[in-house]
């Protein structure tokens, strides 16, 4: 057990912390996952696309231990602090990562769509007429 807490202890407090909060928010993405693939396929979309905005957002956060936070805790402390600045960049961030995420998911969705049209399309050039 000793051999256990000396290498937590040579690894850094803040470091073990962004690991464990990207673990769970990959195991808490999954589980989504797992609702959202029962919905239409667009919804299932935006959903997902939204809880991974809300849950990885990166923001640096205030104070003389300033690092890497999530940016829905940054905007919920603005909310809390009526701190208007905070508020908008937190919110901004969050939209700017659904926006490029939103794009990414549309032009992968219209690839997919065209590869299925041109394999359909393959099939039926190498048929028989007869």
């Amino acid at each position: 057990m000793n051999g256990y807490v000396t290498v937590l202890d040579s690894i850094p407090e803040e470091t073990i912390a962004v690991l464990v909060y990207v673990i769970g928010s990959i195991i808490a993405l999954w589980c989504w996952y797992g609702v959202t693939k029962r919905l239409p396929r667009t919804l299932g979309g935006i959903l997902w696309i939204l809880a991974f905005a809300v849950l990885l957002t990166p923001t640096v956060s205030e104070g003389p231990n300033a690092s890497v936070a999530p940016a829905i805790f940054g905007l919920m402390f603005g909310v809390l602090t009526k701190e208007q600045e905070l508020v908008w960049i937190n919110a901004s961030l969050i939209l700017f990562v659904i926006g490029i995420a939103s794009l990414i998911g549309y032009c992968w969705s219209t690839y997919v769509t065209n590869k299925a049209k041109n394999a359909v399309t393959t099939v039926n050039k190498k048929t028989s007429p007869l």
